[in-house]
């Protein structure tokens, strides 16, 4: 199986067999649809031909076209063709999965002792989300389930309300994604920085490390909030600067000021970078018939939507371990 996990900020390409990663490659996310065919090109030059190609990939996805929540992060993204591009490339079925919802069912799958209801949270270029409520991934009759990153919380931004490219104002994203650390950075320090360089100056400079801890206090606060809405019992952190040295640490530290009826278990994601790669192959991989089963979910979020649309939508689907 060939799986892919396509960010904002990098696609990651992966042979897996039996569910073990034995060849994987990463690159920078192109900023159009003519460079990102050729990135993927070089990617899987040398691969083996896939059986069934595994996409986890931010965004969501209709009538096989994929959808930026946040339509700021990848400018070729609102209704690309993701579906019909691969279906070019490859002879083989294709699974398409939100990233964090990918993330989410790898990082259920791989806990020792399966948490009731588990939250994944990926700090990233964005901020994302997936769901597994009581052993079953949560996709959502449109693919949206778990898109925490967009929904608001109360702390506000040093440098006030943020507008967010997914058309909302004061969303987590805009508080604790690294584009939104680095947009602070560099108010801050009055040069260009990038979430990186924040969190080296954190050890050293005072004004780095409270943009780090206002950004964990914008997390600690929509983790209790899931908690409040959904009785989340265990949250995972993943992403670029979810997995950053010092990040979860300030994250638990912030949620200890939260009321003690929400103060839950919060570990780094076990997978690592790897969470959405695997869980994308896992969630393809499980059930026989899943393309038709797609095809029965996007016809569900047709009717929700009253829009026509036909196939390339994950349906959740309730799992044995």
């Amino acid at each position: 199986m060939l799986a892919l996990d396509i960010g904002g900020t990098k696609i990651a390409a992966a042979m897996l067999d039996e569910g073990a990663i034995v060849m994987r490659r990463q690159v920078a996310m192109p900023g159009s649809a003519e460079a990102f065919g050729r990135a993927l090109a070089e990617l899987t030059a040398d691969m083996p031909a896939p059986e069934r190609v595994a996409v986890a990939s931010t965004g969501f996805v209709q009538e096989g076209r994929i959808h930026a929540v946040n339509q700021n992060i990848i400018s070729f993204w609102n209704g690309f063709a993701l579906r019909d591009f691969l279906a070019a490339r490859f002879a083989c079925p294709i699974v398409i999965l939100n990233d964090a919802q990918a993330a989410a069912w790898a990082e259920y799958q791989a806990c020792e002792t399966p948490p009731g209801n588990l939250l994944y949270l990926t700090l990233s270029t964005g901020v994302g989300g997936g769901l597994v409520i009581g052993g079953r991934l949560q996709v959502g009759a449109c693919g949206l389930a778990g898109h925490i990153g967009h929904a608001t919380v109360s702390l506000p931004s040093p440098a006030g309300r943020v507008p967010c490219g997914c058309g909302r104002t004061g969303c987590l994203e805009t508080l604790a994604s690294g584009t939104a650390i680095a947009r602070e950075a560099t108010r801050v320090f009055g040069e260009p920085l990038d979430s990186r360089e924040v969190f080296a100056r954190a050890a050293t400079d005072r004004r780095a490390e409270r943009i780090l801890a206002h950004a964990a206090r914008a997390v600690a606060e929509a983790i209790a909030n899931c908690v409040m809405l959904l009785d989340v019992d265990h949250v995972v952190i993943g992403g670029s600067v979810g997995l950053a040295p010092g990040m979860v640490e300030r994250i638990q530290a912030a949620l200890m000021e939260e009321p003690v009826l929400v103060r839950v278990a919060i570990t780094k994601a076990a997978l690592g970078p790897d969470s959405g790669l695997i869980g994308a192959a896992q969630w393809a991989q499980a059930f026989e018939g899943r393309v038709e089963m797609e095809a029965r979910a996007h016809a569900a979020c047709a009717a929700h939507t009253g829009q026509a649309d036909a196939g390339g939508h994950s349906a959740p689907v309730h799992a044995k371990k």
